[in-house]
């Protein structure tokens, strides 16, 4: 019983650390329904069994089984996952599809609540460096052989975890309230005219060699 009672309290604590971001956003109905699949019974109860405190119950049950039921529902219930978004060409090749702007910012969201909540400064002082040394470090690139995120996709992300690393959550907030991600990534994301180019040229100069440099 005290494993499904840690596992609440962790979730729920998860859950408002995701919606204070989510507001700030101004995405206020996912900030409010963010991850109610997770108080399922196709969720909850696997992850209860498999609480850890201190590690992804997920990844446990996946070592046990070999697979994570509540992570198989999760994914395909929740679009702030880049998985939702992956789909197969004719050939039956894994094709990362575009993710609406709204949901990667539910996916930034999701990102500092975890690293508040199940992060290893969980607790303690947080730095708003830490979804960009994550990401960098585990999500930017997969370890398999075909991509996990569409060009533009990835790009604003990109952009948004340096901002949020450089220049702090206010000013990543005021601009994506303002569409400012939105607009530069996916509006003029277009391979037909001169602001595209542009835009790649920004891109290249202010965010990539944050993530190319060497570790």
């Amino acid at each position: 019983m005290n494993k499904y009672w840690g596992h609440l309290k962790t979730i729920i604590k998860h859950k408002i650390e995701v919606g204070k971001a989510c507001f700030k956003f101004g995405l206020y109905w996912q900030g409010l329904t963010h991850d109610l699949s997770k108080f399922s019974i196709t969720e909850f109860a696997p992850s209860a069994r498999y609480f850890q405190g201190g590690s992804s119950p997920i990844d446990a049950e996946k070592r046990e089984k070999g697979y994570s039921a509540a992570w198989l529902h999760h994914k395909s219930k929740n679009k702030h996952h880049q998985w939702y978004w992956m789909d197969w060409d004719s050939k039956q090749n894994p094709t990362p599809c575009r993710i609406p702007a709204k949901y990667v910012y539910e996916m930034i969201a999701d990102w500092i609540g975890a690293g508040k909540v199940y992060g290893k400064n969980a607790g303690k002082e947080w730095s708003w460096s830490e979804p960009y040394e994550y990401y960098k470090s585990h999500n930017r690139k997969s370890a398999s052989d075909f991509p996990i995120w569409e060009f533009a996709t990835q790009a604003m992300i990109d952009t948004i975890l340096v901002d949020l690393k450089e220049y702090g959550f206010d000013y990543v907030s005021d601009r994506i309230r303002r569409g400012y991600y939105e607009y530069i990534y996916y509006n003029n994301a277009t391979f037909k005219n001169k602001e595209f180019f542009e835009w790649l040229d920004r891109y290249n100069t202010l965010v990539i060699n944050y993530y190319e440099e060497d570790k």
